[in-house]
């Protein structure tokens, strides 16, 4: 009823500092509450997977795991040697990886091109041999399993279809807005204003524990603030791409990237060591050679895509030169800052949202930033029940007084 009051005196053109704080105030209560289970979700998962490699290689030594300082075999030879020891598997993937000591991650399917039983192979660098498999995404909370069920959870809830990608893109939408309205929460009615405000980035800890829970609340918000619109805008740009961000993006920037269609099918694939050469040749000639981190094979498109990125640095996203499947021609080259305004905003969006933007201090501020969403969202709840018991409690006693009159 208040909201609604408050409503109709802006619509009356009855504005007060205080009604606009009232209904402020309402939003995000409401908005909050609606939202934050999923972010307690997407938060933790959030922070465990902004250190997906580290936690999984913990978790599984025997799988991420190689004798170090060895000469790799070449892409050809080892697809080969996985594909002779599971004649079941067909690679399409290559995650090569970042340092020595390693193992090859490949994502498998049957060898027509069907889902397998397995979706991802690992194998020895040096020798091709098959470290352990598993699959992407199942079900299964053993230690194998855990962290890409924890990705998966993260991305779309694993729920199926495109269901969960667009209600965790609602949620982000939501999320982004509710940023702005609690940082306007934060902001002092009256002056000195830099004075008043100043007691809104402080935690008092010896002013007991709703006093505290509140303060950490205001307080790690303001802090992190930045970090946190940059992950609510760019999760609304991940999941919502065609729906939300491209359409509004496109509106104002300039956008050229280039997305190969289906090419002619290659007869005979030339193999993923030509696809790098040829990645390379063109990387190097515009002046953004780096080492390579992944080969696809597109075989519904006929091509190979390249991605090339120095390990753990600042900067965009990688390079990605798409190479025809039977020859080596480059048919298109994006990613890393190239092309127009709007496509290095594009680049960009998962590589702020992954910390990778930031090298290392990157992912452990979006660590730390998952975490801290996990923790607004739980204490946004309990200051919101602390308030509801309290009301509850005062009109209870009202009814008494009332009653005895």
């Amino acid at each position: 009823m208040r909201a609604m009051r408050v409503c109709r005196w802006v619509i009356a053109g009855k504005v007060s500092r205080s009604s606009i704080r009232a209904l402020l105030v309402r939003l995000h209560r409401y908005v909050g509450l609606t939202i934050a289970g999923f972010l307690v979700v997407t938060g933790l998962t959030g922070a465990v997977i902004a250190f997906e490699k580290e936690v999984d290689g913990w978790l599984n030594p025997a799988m991420m795991r190689v004798a170090p300082d060895r000469p790799a075999l070449s892409l050809n030879e080892l697809v080969a040697r996985i594909e002779r020891a599971r004649p079941d598997l067909s690679v399409a993937t290559i995650e090569l990886p970042e340092a020595t000591g390693r193992s090859v991650r490949t994502f498998v399917t049957a060898p027509d091109g069907t889902p397998a039983a397995v979706n991802e192979l690992f194998a020895d660098p040096a020798t091709g041999t098959v470290l352990g498999t598993r699959l992407w995404g199942d079900i299964r909370l053993d230690r194998q399993h855990i962290v890409p069920l924890l990705y998966a959870i993260h991305q779309d809830l694993h729920l199926p279809g495109e269901w969960g990608r667009w209600l965790l893109g609602g949620v982000a939408l939501a999320w982004a807005f509710d940023c702005f309205v609690g940082f306007a929460l934060t902001l002092p009615l009256g002056r000195p204003f830099l004075r008043k405000w100043a007691p809104s980035w402080r935690i008092k800890h010896k002013a007991g524990s709703w006093r505290t829970m509140f303060d950490w609340h205001r307080a790690s918000g303001l802090w992190l603030w930045p970090a946190l619109l940059v992950v609510a805008v760019t999760s609304v740009s991940l999941n919502l791409y065609k729906e939300v961000f491209s359409p509004l993006l496109t509106r104002v920037l300039p956008v050229e990237w280039p997305m190969p269609g289906k090419q002619r099918l290659a007869g005979a694939w030339t193999g993923f060591d030509v696809a790098v050469a040829c990645a390379h040749a063109e990387a190097r000639r515009i002046g953004r050679d780096a080492p390579v981190r992944q080969v696809v094979r597109l075989d519904a498109k006929g091509m190979y895509r390249v991605k090339l990125r120095h390990a753990d640095t600042a900067g965009a996203g990688p390079l990605i030169v798409h190479v025809a499947g039977d020859g080596c021609r480059s048919i298109a080259v994006a990613g890393a800052g190239t092309g127009a305004s709007g496509d290095k905003v594009i680049d960009l969006m998962f590589p702020l949202h992954s910390g990778d933007a930031g090298g290392l201090a990157g992912r452990i501020l979006v660590c730390l930033t998952g975490l801290t969403v996990a923790g607004l969202s739980i204490t946004g709840i309990w200051i919101w029940l602390r308030k509801r018991t309290g009301r509850l409690g005062r009109s209870g006693k009202g009814e008494v007084r009332l009653a005895r009159v």
